[in-house]
């Protein structure tokens, strides 16, 4: 039998984002894949607010684009999450990264733990006082795993005055499954 609730990280992601994603406002969509969390972004957020969404693939903005031809309330940048800096220039809500490769594509072509330190970076810059990162980890293969230890040791260092940091993860479920970290920036930038 499926779980209804928490099967997946898919459906607990989908569950929880409406709980920190309100009408009017700004996120970012730091790795767009096939484009429905960017569209599932961009319906909470309304026509008052906005959604970035990054991806290295053009297979990947086409896809997403395809996804929010009715909508209006979005920007998507065929570049590298760690450049986001270049392109967002105020401050947002809530950034998602759902890390590792394109489902049913070249899966050579993933995140690497160096250039999504760098965006995890420029994402905590980018976040409001109690703005909120929300990261999908799949450790389950080889560079995955690689960055999910590098992640770990990354936000076990923030200072906790800073950011709250919190990990969901399946306990029970074989093979290295895919977790979440959630942030939350406690304080504006000093």
């Amino acid at each position: 039998m499926r779980g209804k609730y928490i099967e997946n990280v898919t459906i607990l992601t989908q569950m929880m984002l409406p709980q920190f994603v309100k009408p009017g406002y700004r996120c970012i969509d730091a790795t767009t894949g096939n484009g429905h969390d960017t569209l599932f972004l961009s319906e909470l957020v309304g026509t008052e607010g906005f959604v970035y969404g990054f991806d290295i693939q053009q297979l990947a903005i086409e896809s997403t684009k395809e996804k929010l031809k009715e909508r209006e309330n979005f920007q998507l940048i065929c570049d590298g999450h760690e450049h986001m800096g270049k392109y967002v220039l105020e401050p947002v809500d809530f950034v998602i990264f759902n890390l590792g490769y394109l489902p049913r594509a070249d899966k050579n072509i993933k995140t690497h733990k160096t250039t999504t330190l760098l965006a995890i970076e420029a994402a905590l810059r980018l976040l409001k006082c109690h703005g909120i990162l929300w990261v999908v980890v799949y450790p389950g293969h080889e560079e995955g795993a690689e960055e999910s230890q590098a992640l770990k040791e990354y936000f076990a260092l923030l200072e906790q005055k800073k950011y709250s940091v919190m990990t969901s993860k399946f306990v029970n479920q074989r093979n290295n499954p895919p977790y979440v970290i959630v942030i939350e920036k406690k304080i504006t930038n000093e």
